[in-house]
């Protein structure tokens, strides 16, 4: 690796934005070609790969600070990861949303009925918690949490989650196509959990 894109790298890394543009464009293209033909047929109206990679290139900005550089490549690798791990966001969220499957929206509920069965969600692969609080406190945790996410990403989630709306709604509300709102909600999902930290140990669902 040339000592000028080691240089960029790290430039980056501690927040220089016109390094990482730089990265971007010198490698966007050709892990942007990766995407070729990797979106099924059944749902190329939903999701194109331009929604793929724009996710792709918001998550580079917000991760940049977390990136290690390990070897040849290592930029160009970390950034088809980032891609591929949206594509499979975007799609597991459109066929689990077809399906009408435990990953579609919540119903509407009334109260703090939605926000207990995104919890749920949210705490599906955790280990059973030691203590349990009431659902009041629960809910109390996961609103507070809610109202620290970026902007698009609690509009996500109270659009789709909370509320319950179709994800053609909440698409048109936002501007996006389908996929990308998947992509979104998973990133909001992640953010929560983070958010939510040791509190998530106090979480039940009784």
């Amino acid at each position: 690796m040339a000592a000028s894109e080691d240089a960029l790298i790290d430039n980056a890394i501690h927040g220089d934005r016109g390094a990482l543009a730089t990265l971007l464009e010198q490698y966007g293209p050709s892990v942007r070609r990766g995407l070729v033909g990797e979106i099924p047929p059944r749902w190329r109206s939903l999701l194109s790969e331009d929604d793929v990679m724009q996710q792709t290139y918001a998550d580079a900005v917000r991760d940049i600070h977390k990136f290690k550089s390990q070897g040849v490549d290592a930029f160009p690798r970390w950034l088809a990861t980032l891609m591929n791990n949206n594509l499979r966001d975007a799609i597991e969220g459109l066929e689990a949303d077809r399906r009408g499957g435990k990953a579609r929206r919540i119903e509407p509920k009334t109260g703090d009925q939605s926000y207990i069965t995104l919890i749920d969600i949210l705490t599906a692969s955790t280990s059973t918690p030691s203590r349990c609080v009431s659902r009041e406190e629960n809910a109390v945790y996961l609103k507070r949490a809610i109202g620290q996410l970026p902007e698009a990403y609690a509009h996500v989630v109270r659009l789709y989650d909370l509320e319950g709306r179709p994800i053609s709604d909440v698409a048109a509300t936002l501007g996006r196509s389908p996929g990308a709102v998947f992509m979104l909600r998973a990133r909001a999902h992640s953010r929560l959990q983070e958010l939510m930290g040791p509190a998530s140990a106090y979480f039940s669902t009784i």
